[in-house]
């Protein structure tokens, strides 16, 4: 999966506006505890079509006010990306717009994107993938001690 194609009026990159009448994007990229294997690969944020660098924590974005575009993901082995989401903004001047990326627990889910607190996707197959082979264990370490005492 490919971050979206930009909007024509997204192609360029923003114009320098006046300090007063500039807003701010603060984006707070996470990751899972458990995923922590995930801190070895940096997100990658476009905004408006434009690839721009990003880290893991409090990511601020000095934007003109007005409508942007925002797309997380993160690059991995297979697939080649994992975790994207999507969202569009409204900034004012003057303004700062908190939002999290929560990036998915199962590589093949979603990632997660909007204003905090935003859900871990992914976690219900995680848990799954845990608990089938904990009781798969239990179950042949009961069957062991059956059969001993018996």
């Amino acid at each position: 999966m490919h971050p979206p194609r930009p909007h024509a009026r997204w192609s360029q990159p923003p114009h320098p506006v006046p300090p007063g009448a500039q807003a701010h994007l603060v984006l707070d990229v996470k990751r899972h505890a458990f995923a922590f294997l995930l801190a070895m690969f940096t997100p990658n944020i476009v905004l408006n079509g434009h690839l721009m660098p990003g880290r893991w924590g409090r990511n601020t974005i000095p934007l003109p006010p007005g409508r942007h575009h925002l797309h997380v993901h993160l690059p991995y082995l297979l697939p080649s990306q994992i975790g994207p989401a999507d969202l569009t903004v409204w900034l004012q001047p003057g303004t700062a717009l908190e939002v999290e990326y929560r990036a998915p627990m199962w590589a093949y889910s979603r990632g997660a994107l909007g204003p905090a607190p935003q859900p871990w996707n992914g976690k219900g197959c995680v848990i799954a993938l845990l608990t089938i082979p904990a009781g798969a264990l239990v179950l042949l370490l009961l069957l062991i001690v059956v059969t001993t005492l018996g």
